[in-house]
């Protein structure tokens, strides 16, 4: 069994469906900025209570110290980094992390499938909002609300945690600006092989952590051999909890540059994996995914 935000996944399909076409969201972008106060975004990242959330969290023992520490880097650096707030389809809101990725139009963020639509909890989220460099309530890059969504078929049919990615295109800030004029982004990389040198980042909430800061695992990931994430990537020691799902994975290439090849998905369940955090790797299908998004012009 393994776990994902809010929900145990079935057993899983082997193969990929096509790509779903990308879904306009329809909703006011002043109206979702407005509706994200600060004290709404501190109800997200305190969601422990939520019987949903509780049942199905991603496994937090307390049996050593937190396989994943605060950044020790500079701000500036995973300034384009932040909170995905969603609010789902009963009503309570939630949270998870995503990245912007550098893209033509400036606009799209990289975060894992099951944070934009959970079947579990009744299918799509809305009300999403982007902050990047969140701070316990505060947005000090400004915020900006999703216009579309694009995830594959394979996740929202048959949660298939191989296809455990989407890709958010984000309307501009209250002074339109787009989100990789003003934080910066890093490059995605679809062809990146499970295993290497990697650097998980996330926002995790539920103990021993407490949401307010980014957290990371960085170590030597190896391919998950395992039919529930065929394909896959896993990273010990790492053990964040909820809120982290959706981070971005970055492998480091001989010139220098980080780029990202994967997200957070989900930790099996189980004590051989009590340490363990699997993401799910770029592949063809999120290039496909990656590039509706990146193809949006401004509205």
């Amino acid at each position: 069994m393994i776990t994902a935000l809010s929900v145990t996944v079935a057993a899983l399909a082997a193969t990929l469906a096509p790509a779903s076409s990308p879904s306009p969201m329809g909703e006011d972008a002043d109206a979702v900025r407005a509706y994200w106060t600060a004290e709404r975004m501190r109800e997200a990242v305190a969601a422990t209570d939520a019987r949903e959330v509780r049942e199905r969290a991603l496994d937090s023992r307390d049996d050593g110290p937190p396989a994943g520490v605060p950044w020790r880097g500079s701000a500036e650096s995973v300034s384009h980094i932040g909170r995905l707030f969603m609010v789902l389809p009963g009503g309570q809101k939630a949270t998870c992390t995503a990245a912007v990725v550098t893209a033509a139009n400036r606009d799209v963020v990289a975060t894992a499938g099951h944070c934009v639509h959970l079947e579990a909890a009744g299918g799509a989220m809305k009300s999403l909002l982007f902050v990047p460099g969140y701070d316990d309530g505060a947005t000090p890059y400004g915020s900006y609300p999703a216009r579309s969504v694009a995830v594959d078929r394979a996740w929202t049919e048959r949660e298939d945690h191989a296809a455990d990615f989407a890709f958010v295109a984000l309307d501009t800030d209250d002074w339109g600006r787009h989100v990789q004029d003003v934080v910066g982004s890093s490059r995605a990389v679809f062809d990146a092989k499970p295993g290497g040198t990697r650097t998980a980042l996330g926002y995790p909430f539920m103990p021993p952590y407490d949401g307010k800061t980014l957290q990371f695992c960085a170590g030597n990931a190896s391919p998950v051999k395992d039919d529930r994430l065929a394909g896959g990537s896993q990273l010990k020691p790492c053990r964040m909890t909820n809120g982290a799902s959706g981070g971005p994975w970055y492998a480091p290439l001989p010139g220098g540059e980080d780029v990202q090849v994967a997200v957070t998905s989900a930790r099996p369940r189980g004590e051989a994996f009590k340490d363990v955090a699997w993401g799910a790797v770029f592949n063809r299908t999120a290039k496909g995914l990656f590039q509706s998004q990146e193809a949006l012009t401004e509205k």
